[in-house]
């Protein structure tokens, strides 16, 4: 049935709705949103460590309900996706890491499910995946930022703990799997967890939702912003070539190329370098050059090393850190582009281009619906039982209602 879409600047014309499948892809990937909203915004401003594995804890446990509510295939990665695309307006200059772990975590539930089905194991292993997955983003992340160097460090400090404790040839895959075993066991708990929610009625009204539920704005509208797909094109490119850069010619004319873009970059986007003000950053890299300085040589003969080529080593990791969140944080908002987001709605994402705008319009209502953050962490599973009963209601009303106006 048409209905009336939003399109750019606020006009209209008539499409047609998604498919039902992305109608409750975005009321599930709206929920999971409005989860990451909350836990998160009260981890960030707690300082929690391990905030990304929590909340990879409570999206499956999320998920794995959903999917017991709408068994649909296809329904969980297209949620993930929805959640992954709201996150992509997130006031934060760096979106992409977020965004690739939600969607990592969603489609390996989804992976899980179809080959061994909506059983059991298929929503166990789904979710000990899902949540495993967050420490190998998380390594991986590590290894963009900073690069293989700080590997060598790290296994050399945890040579030195070692040897503290009287532990001669230590193995680190030891650690390694021992961390393995915290985060598959969460895994565990998650799947377990969702699996324990109570499903209600398909059927269930509770009339929390008003009748006709609109937004305000498009969420991939104009903000004011002066985009460039060039730009975009450049960005992409500077990473790779800054790290070569360095290791070419030296750390010298590195820090001298990188100061230079740096204040280039700082010219267009000024919110880049919000983060680059948090003394919590420059600690980090203070730390990772004064540890890589004391632990790079592999047999020292005495308690103490400082090592000139760790030394510079740290200070190339520190200066690989600034292109990555500096380049990555300008690509976070040239595409935002609206001409990219015109592209892939005619390259066949139109589906979740008109989902994502549903589960913006009804955001709103949702995070109102929700409990406090305590709550949701300290009751994850009443909170969820929450959100599927809001769920049913707030599908009949987006398709009644159909893509929101702006």
């Amino acid at each position: 049935m048409p209905v009336q879409a939003v399109i750019a600047a606020a006009n209209y014309r008539e499409e047609s709705l998604p498919d039902e499948v992305w109608i409750k892809a975005a009321v599930a990937g709206g929920l999971w949103a409005s989860f990451e909203i909350i836990i998160g915004s009260f981890l960030h401003n707690m300082r929690i460590p391990f905030a990304g594995s929590l909340l990879a804890v409570t999206g499956m446990v999320l998920m794995i309900a959903f999917h017991r509510l709408w068994p649909e295939r296809g329904l969980i990665w297209r949620a993930g996706l929805i959640c992954a695309l709201m996150k992509s307006i997130s006031p934060s200059s760096l979106i992409l890491g977020p965004m690739i772990g939600i969607l990592t975590e969603a489609m390996l539930l989804e992976l899980s499910v179809r080959l061994l089905g909506t059983n059991k194991a298929g929503y166990i292993t789904g979710g000990v995946l899902g949540v495993s997955s967050a420490i190998i983003h998380k390594i991986a992340s590590i290894l963009i930022l900073y690069g293989f160097s700080l590997i060598e460090v790290y296994l050399n400090i945890y040579r030195f703990a070692a040897r503290q404790f009287g532990v001669e040839n230590p193995d680190p895959w030891k650690l390694l799997a021992a961390l393995a075993g915290v985060y598959i066991a969460a895994g565990l708990a998650a799947g377990i967890l969702g699996l324990s929610v109570p499903v209600p009625e398909k059927n269930l009204q509770t009339n929390q939702f008003p009748a006709t539920i609109q937004s305000a704005e498009q969420p991939f509208g104009a903000t004011g912003h002066r985009f460039s797909l060039t730009l975009l094109l450049l960005h992409l490119c500077a990473i790779p070539a800054f790290i070569i850069l360095t290791g070419q010619t030296g750390i010298a004319t590195g820090l001298a190329a990188v100061a230079i873009w740096c204040l280039l970059i700082s010219r267009r986007y000024q919110q880049v370098f919000r983060r680059f003000g948090k003394p919590v950053l420059w600690l980090q890299f203070l730390i990772i050059t004064v540890f890589a300085a004391l632990f790079w040589e592999v047999d020292c003969d005495r308690w103490i090393c400082i090592s000139r080529e760790g030394f510079m080593a740290g200070i190339a990791m520190t200066l690989r850190a600034i292109v990555v969140i500096t380049a990555f944080s300008a690509i976070s908002i040239e595409i935002r582009n609206p001409v990219v987001h015109g592209f892939l709605t005619k390259r066949g994402m139109k589906g979740p281009y008109l989902a994502v705008t549903m589960a913006f319009a009804a955001l709103p209502f949702m995070i109102s619906r929700m409990p406090g953050a305590m709550q949701l962490i300290r009751h994850p599973g009443l909170s969820v039982k929450q959100a599927l009963t809001d769920a049913g209601e707030l599908l009949q009303k987006l398709k009644t209602n159909g893509i929101p106006s702006a």
